[in-house]
């Protein structure tokens, strides 16, 4: 017999939860963001399918960022993005930005 290991996914890394209305980070995530923003900018590739979130220094260019949740509601609608779940996310230290691909 030949076992293989079950190795659980549970938040141990980046992680980002989207809902209807929300995007969620995890602990991990939202650490990284440190110091934590006020307002985050939103960006979608739809090419890759790809959600690119930065910190941005003013509310006209970004969205508010409560604690680690985003209100993207209308972000969702403009790009037709449907998709609920968790996704694995990669942060880039020298953009200051996370991806997460859909």
């Amino acid at each position: 017999m030949t076992f293989q290991t079950y190795k659980p996914t549970n938040e141990k890394g980046f992680v980002v939860s989207i809902s209807k209305n929300h995007l969620t980070l995890n602990k991990e995530l939202t650490a990284r963001l440190d110091p934590s923003p006020r307002y985050v900018q939103l960006a979608y590739e739809a090419e890759t399918k790809t959600i690119r979130i930065m910190p941005s220094s003013d509310d006209e260019q970004g969205l508010v960022i409560n604690k680690n949740k985003i209100g993207a509601r209308g972000f969702f609608k403009y790009f037709n993005i449907e998709n609920k779940g968790k996704y694995n996310a990669t942060y880039d230290e020298n953009e200051k930005a996370v991806y997460v691909r859909l």
